[in-house]
């Protein structure tokens, strides 16, 4: 490689070059991010230029290893590694045929953008040009379907040509939309609600209620490692905390409980922890994994009742998926394979056959009258144990 080509990281942003005013603020933040990111593979410089961020690596850097890491960062909408030349069709020519042996013999395509309108040649002149030229050196021409596309951007300053566009999660930079606390089951649906407020740029953490005897089994069980598998699209140097707690002190009075309105009781019990958890540690809202119609829980009547229990706005961001939407979500996310797996869920503990699907409000009130839940509440909210992600 010539002292004038360099390789590069090309970085575009969707949703952050919309936001006018304040787009510098995102822009910053998603650069702190990506620099999070990429710490643990080398040294790395970012620079905003033209709609795009070029990082440039300081030496030797793990393609693979760069490659998932920046398939985690919300904010990107796509990135490719690129080589870096001089603004020159000469130069742009002489760097494309650098790859020659691995395009020879293979149809191939050329899409030219110019951020620089000033450059001589037009895009489709560009693409003409080093389209001969990739003839020359064995390569056939197909506009519709080829094997590879040949991408080239130029710029005010430097042109960058990749063989890829390798897909980012979009969204917003984590970390600019304030803090949120989601309730983790063990289930497929609330990991993925989790992921979408992250896409939203929010920082999450968890909460886990759990039925053992002791904090460190739920530790030691699978949500840690759902929690682990979500941290891993929140920039390393943003704290993430899982807050587990058992139930036992709900479970006491349950007993005696109604067993048609004891899930709705259940989850406005948890729904209170959490607004506990939530005016301790300031967080600005509430995520739970509810999709509408899904269980009898998850009725209009039942959310509503369940709703009444918070001071803070609760998110459902999968409220109007079907499982298999969400399935398929938790599958691309990366936590279906661990959400299927056996664990013992409050939910599932407290679930009556045919629990009622219009639990009214008055009625879970009464109950909560009845076994003192503030009292409940308190007690639980002492046994909380906090683990740094």
């Amino acid at each position: 490689m010539s002292a004038d080509v360099s390789r590069v990281i090309n970085i575009h942003f969707g949703e952050v070059a919309l936001k006018g005013g304040n787009r510098s603020s995102f822009e910053n933040l998603l650069i702190s991010n990506i620099g999070s990111a990429l710490a643990q593979f080398g040294k790395f410089s970012v620079r905003k230029t033209e709609s795009r961020l070029v990082v440039t690596p300081k030496g030797e850097f793990d393609e693979v290893s760069v490659r998932k890491a920046l398939s985690n960062v919300f904010g990107i909408e796509f990135f490719s590694i690129s080589l870096s030349t001089k603004a020159d069709v000469e130069d742009l020519k002489k760097a494309v045929l650098s790859h020659s042996s691995s395009l020879s013999g293979k149809s191939i395509r050329v899409e030219t953008k110019r951020s620089d309108k000033r450059f001589p040649l037009t895009s489709q002149r560009i693409n003409e040009i080093i389209g001969a030229a990739l003839v020359d050196a064995g390569c056939s021409v197909d506009l519709e379907n080829p094997e590879e596309t040949v991408f080239i951007e130029v710029l005010s300053d430097r042109a960058l040509i990749s063989l890829e566009r390798v897909r980012g999660p979009g969204g917003l930079p984590v970390g600019c939309s304030g803090k949120v606390l989601s309730l983790l089951s063990g289930g497929i649906d609330s990991p993925v609600s989790s992921w979408m407020m992250l896409k939203r740029g929010c920082d999450v953490d968890f909460l886990h209620v759990h039925p053992f005897a002791d904090n460190k089994e739920a530790v030691d069980s699978k949500i840690m490692k759902l929690a682990k598998a979500l941290r891993a699209y929140s920039p390393s140097n943003r704290p993430v905390r899982l807050f587990v707690v058992p139930y036992n002190e709900f479970y006491k009075k349950s007993i005696a409980m109604d067993q048609k309105s004891e899930l709705v009781v259940f989850r406005r019990f948890i729904i209170r922890l959490a607004n506990g958890l939530a005016k301790k540690h300031g967080y600005r809202g509430l995520v739970t994994g509810d999709s509408l119609g899904q269980v009898a829980s998850q009725t209009l009547g039942n959310l509503y009742a369940t709703n009444e229990a918070s001071e803070m706005p609760v998110f459902r961001p999968l409220i109007g998926f079907n499982k298999q939407e969400i399935v398929d979500l938790a599958k691309k996310v990366g936590t279906y394979d661990l959400s299927i797996e056996e664990y013992k869920d409050c939910c599932s503990l407290v679930a009556y056959k045919n629990p009622s699907t219009n639990v009214k409000l008055e009625i879970a009130k009464k109950i909560e009258d009845e076994i003192k839940i503030d009292e409940v509440v308190e007690k639980t909210l002492e046994q909380v144990e906090v683990v740094e992600l």
